[in-house]
């Protein structure tokens, strides 16, 4: 006979393993807490800035009224090493065809058109150039199809970096 006031045995068992059980879920969550607070406190004393991604970057050069002559005239030459990719656009305003090809160079001295194709522009047209090879440096060549028949071209040079 259970006396009154008094639990019995296996009450008390029972409550003793729900305390030992509730602080051990506490015991988990301090944890938690605690471990939280630590890298929180670690991303703040120590933390280094995270870069932010950059929007691309547009290049975008024009040339107008570059004279062509019988011997080879270059326009601008553009410094590649922040562009990712770039493309030239050659028009002729003139009255008379050019002839126009890509160069490169390593050092901005040593040029070269490394195989790329030259194009003959006729009055009024235009010819867009995608170099298929990528050194430092580019720029376009220019020259007159016909001896002592000058021109004038506008080149544009646009990048994204």
């Amino acid at each position: 006979m259970a006396k009154i006031g008094v639990m019995p045995e296996d009450s008390r068992f029972a409550r003793q393993k729900d305390n030992l059980e509730h602080l051990g879920v506490l015991g988990i969550f301090a944890g938690i807490v605690l471990g939280a607070v630590a890298i929180v406190l670690c991303l703040i004393l120590y933390r280094k800035p995270v870069p932010e991604c950059p929007e691309p970057e547009f290049t975008s050069i024009v040339q107008r009224n570059l004279v062509s002559r019988d011997v080879e005239g270059f326009s601008k030459s553009i410094d590649l090493s922040r562009i990712r990719t770039f493309s030239f656009l050659v028009r002729n305003d003139g009255p008379n065809p050019v002839v126009a090809q890509t160069e490169l160079s390593p050092d901005g001295v040593t040029w070269s058109s490394f195989g790329e194709s030259s194009y003959v522009i006729e009055p009024g047209d235009k010819h867009l150039f995608v170099p298929q090879f990528f050194l430092r440096y580019a720029r376009i060549k220019f020259r007159n199809k016909k001896p002592g028949m000058d021109t004038l071209i506008t080149v544009w040079f646009q990048g994204q970096g």
